[in-house]
C-alpha cells in the first residue's frame, strides 16, 4: 500500500488484543486472541478444489475506525497460485486474512494485503466523515464449509488484530456461478500456472476500437519489466496474459480540471487530491475483469498520455499507458509496491511526520528501516562489516558505478527526509534506477515462495 504519486514468523504466538503472527498453518480454539495451537502441513487435495472463490465486502469507516460488512460471494476460474504456498508468513500489509476450515477448526489459507481505504484514514476527509469501499478476496475454494476472517494493525502498535470474521456454507445457492466476460490473450508464458507468478493485464479508457493501442502496451510493459533484474532472470517463472474489455469512453478522468470519462473500471488522477495519484475505488469491477484470466497480481494500462500510477500491495497496480515519459519505469516501480509492498524510498522535502511510519516501529516493508529490529528482521546480514550505520551518501558516491555503492542504511525514505532509512542510494523505488540489491533478493524470495 503506497501512496505513490508515480514519481517515482514461527507459529502463531499467543498475544493480546487478536494479535497475531505466523509462519505455517495452525489451528485456533478462540474467537479473538489466538491461544491454542497446532502446526500441520496443508494438504492442498484435502482442503481446496481446483478453482478459486471470491469473497466481496464493504470496507468502512472513519480515520479512528475499521469495520466490514458481507457482500457476496463468486467461484471463478483455475486458482492460478501454488498448491504448497498456503499461508503467507512475509508479514507485509496492512491486511490480513485466514480461511478456516470449521469442521477442524484449521487455518488452511492466509494471506497479506493493502487497501486504498488504509490510505484514505490518513486524508482530512476522514477525519470528518465515514466512507465505504468495496473490496474483496480471492483464495483457492475450499471443498468444506469454512470461516473468514480479517484482521487490520493496530494503529499505534502496528500488531495485527481480527476485525472481522464470516462463516460460509460452501454448498451456499447464492455463490454466484464464474460466467466468462472477456477474452484474454498470452503475452508472455514461462512456465505452468501452479509454479509461476500469474500476471493479468486489465484496460482502462481504451474503446473498442483502441484494442490494438491496448496490445502494444501490454507489450510494452512486458519489456519494462523484463528489463530489470530480478525479473531478467525469472521470465521462466512469469506469465503475462493481457483481458481485453474495452471503455465506452476513450481516455481517463481528470478530476482537478474538470475532466470525465464513461470508463469500463473508472480509474481516475486526483486520488486524494494529488495530481498524479491515479486510481479506482472500483476494486470489485477490477476484480470482474481479471477473472477472465489466471491470476496473482493485476496491473492496470489506461489510456492516458498524463503522467502518473499507483500500487497497493496485493490489491492492484496501475500506470498510464500513453506517452508519458519513462513509461516503463513507472510500470515497474508500481509493480514493486502491488507484488510485495515494496516501500516508497523517496523523500517529502519538509515531512517529519508519517501515519504510515511511526519512529519507535519497524516498518513491514523489506526495503525500510527504522532500526526498531533492523538486526534481525531486515537486511543487516547483507551489509558488509565496517560499513558505517546510517551510512553516508555524497557525490563522490554517486558518481561512482553502482557496483560499489555498498550496502548500507541512507537516511531519507517512506516520504520522510529523518528518521527512515533505505539500503542504497539510488533504487527503482525512489529515482527509477535498478533495483538495489536488497529489493532485488526480497523480490527473489517472493518469487521462490509464489511459485514453489
Amino acid at each position: 500500500m503506497r501512496k505513490s504519486y508515480a514519481i517515482f514468523a514461527f507459529c502463531l504466538m499467543t498475544l493480546a488484543g487478536c494479535a497475531v503472527q505466523t509462519q505455517k498453518e495452525c489451528s485456533t480454539k478462540n474467537s479473538c486472541a489466538i491461544k491454542e495451537i497446532e502446526c500441520v502441513d496443508v494438504d492442498y487435495d484435502k482442503y481446496f478444489t481446483e478453482n478459486t472463490l471470491r469473497f466481496d465486502f464493504q470496507h468502512y469507516g472513519n480515520s479512528e475506525s475499521e469495520n466490514y460488512a458481507f457482500d457476496g460471494m463468486k467461484h471463478e476460474g483455475i486458482w492460478a497460485g501454488s498448491h504448497k504456498s498456503l499461508i503467507n508468513t512475509f508479514g507485509y500489509g496492512e491486511q490480513l486474512f485466514r480461511i478456516v476450515d470449521t469442521e477442524e477448526q484449521k487455518v488452511i489459507y492466509q494471506n497479506g494485503y493493502c487497501t486504498l481505504f488504509n490510505e484514505w484514514q490518513t486524508t482530512a476527509e476522514a477525519q470528518k466523515t465515514t466512507r465505504s469501499y468495496p473490496e474483496s478476496l480471492i483464495f483457492p475454494c475450499p471443498k468444506r464449509n469454512f470461516t473468514v476472517e480479517i484482521y487490520a494493525r493496530n494503529k499505534s502498535t502496528k500488531v495485527f488484530e481480527k476485525k472481522y470474521s464470516y462463516t460460509a456454507n460452501i454448498n451456499d445457492y447464492n455463490i454466484k456461478p464464474y460466467k466468462a466476460e472477456y477474452s484474454t490473450e498470452e503475452i508472455h508464458i514461462g512456465g505452468s500456472i501452479e509454479h509461476s507468478l500469474d500476471i493479468a493485464l486489465l484496460p482502462d479508457g481504451f474503446t473498442a476500437e483502441e484494442k490494438e493501442k491496448f496490445m502494444e502496451a501490454c507489450n510494452a510493459w512486458r519489456n519494462a519489466l523484463f528489463n530489470y533484474e530480478p525479473f531478467t532472470s525469472e521470465k521462466q517463472r512469469i506469465n503475462i496474459r493481457a483481458v481485453w474489455a474495452p471503455s465506452k469512453e476513450s481516455g481517463i478522468s481528470i478530476p482537478g480540471k474538470g475532466e470525465w470519462k464513461e470508463t469500463l473500471l473508472d480509474c481516475r488522477f486526483y486520488t486524494f487530491g494529488s495530481e498524479r495519484y491515479q486510481m479506482t475505488s472500483e476494486f470489485q469491477k477490477v476484480r470482474d475483469v481479471a477473472a477472465a484470466a489466471p491470476y496473482e497480481a493485476i496491473f492496470i494500462l489506461t489510456n492516458s498520455d498524463k503522467y502518473g500510477g499507483g500500487g497497493i500491495y496485493n490489491y492492484y497496480g496501475l500506470g498510464s499507458a500513453g506517452k508519458t515519459g519513462r513509461t516503463g519505469e513507472v510500470y515497474v516501480h508500481e509493480f514493486g509496491h502491488s507484488l510485495m509492498g515494496l516501500g516508497d524510498e523517496y523523500v517529502e522535502v519538509g515531512n517529519t511526520v508519517s501515519a504510515f511510519y511511526p519512529a519507535d516501529k519497524e516498518p513491514w516493508e523489506a526495503n525500510l528501516t527504522t532500526f526498531v529490529n533492523f538486526d534481525k528482521k531486515k537486511w543487516k546480514g547483507m551489509i558488509a562489516e565496517g560499513t558505517p550505520l546510517p551510512t553516508p551518501v555524497n557525490d563522490s558516491l554517486i558518481k561512482l558505478p553502482d557496483t560499489q555503492w555498498p550496502i548500507g542504511a541512507y537516511e531519507g525514505g517512506g516520504y520522510l527526509e529523518k528518521g527512515i532509512y533505505r539500503p542504497w542510494p539510488k533504487c527503482m523505488m525512489n529515482q527509477l534506477y535498478n533495483f538495489c540489491p536488497v529489493c532485488q533478493a526480497a523480490i527473489k524470495e517472493y518469487l521462490d515462495y509464489i511459485c514453489k
